[in-house]
């Protein structure tokens, strides 16, 4: 005889939520057999659905919405005409760069270049978790941070850059343009020229520039708690199925 599991018995098997076993058997990935008012899933199923490549979602959580998220920044981008990108908290990117400078296309072209830009990201992200707002990556440049948090945590930083806050002093930016060019295989005149064109902020914006990425990750953190209130709506809606 098949033995029968309960959806609480296939929730702690599989590691998921009352929710997630609903759209399971809505999509198809799971097989069920209601009785009443109640399901029960043969052993087997279970156990076959383990040892698949069928993906198991751990929980009712809808993910970063990337796709808006992106529209935010690219926004943000487009009226400031500073540099944008959102990171998790291990410093990987979740968006791609809006308005991205030539200087720093220049440098992701190569893959010392982007490895080197990629350990920046990671340390603002680092930093950012113990309260830092404003970074200089390994080429020089400037950029304002501010955290992405949803409900208590920390998820990501949304950062504002590739800027100079000052002229910089033609003979440290020479020698930096030498060792960079060295560092990963550029022709010293293109990246020279590339780095001409970087923006430098006026001192009457600087404030305003400080305060600019704070005023997205209020939008984005609407968008966030949104999607929670919609998740948790979802889970009120599977707990009157009365499915057990």
């Amino acid at each position: 005889m098949t033995d029968l599991l309960t959806t609480r018995q296939v929730q702690d098997i599989l590691k998921v939520d009352r929710i997630t076993i609903y759209r399971m058997l809505q999509d198809g990935r799971l097989k069920g057999i209601k009785i009443g008012q109640q399901w029960r899933f043969p052993q087997q199923v279970v156990d076959r659905l383990l040892n698949s490549d069928v993906d198991l979602p751990s929980n009712v959580d809808l993910g970063f919405p990337t796709h808006c998220i992106q529209t935010i920044q690219n926004l943000f981008a487009e009226i400031s005409l500073i540099s944008a990108l959102v990171l998790d908290m291990q410093g990987q990117p979740l968006t791609q760069v809006s308005h991205p400078t030539r200087f720093c296309q220049l440098l992701n072209s190569t893959s010392t270049g982007h490895d080197a830009c990629l350990a920046s990201w990671q340390d603002f992200a680092r930093d950012s978790a113990t309260g830092s707002k404003f970074f200089t990556c390994q080429a020089g440049l400037h950029y304002v941070g501010a955290p992405i948090f949803q409900q208590d945590t920390q998820i990501g930083l949304f950062l504002a850059g590739q800027f100079y806050w000052q002229p910089p002093d033609v003979s440290e930016e020479t020698e930096r343009m030498r060792r960079l060019a060295s560092e990963h295989n550029l022709p010293l005149d293109d990246l020279q020229a590339a780095a001409d064109e970087i923006p430098v902020i006026d001192t009457k914006q600087h404030d305003r520039v400080k305060t600019w990425p704070f005023t997205a990750v209020q939008a984005i953190q609407g968008i966030l708690y949104e999607r929670l209130c919609f998740a948790e709506r979802l889970q009120q809606i599977a707990d009157l199925t009365q499915f057990s």
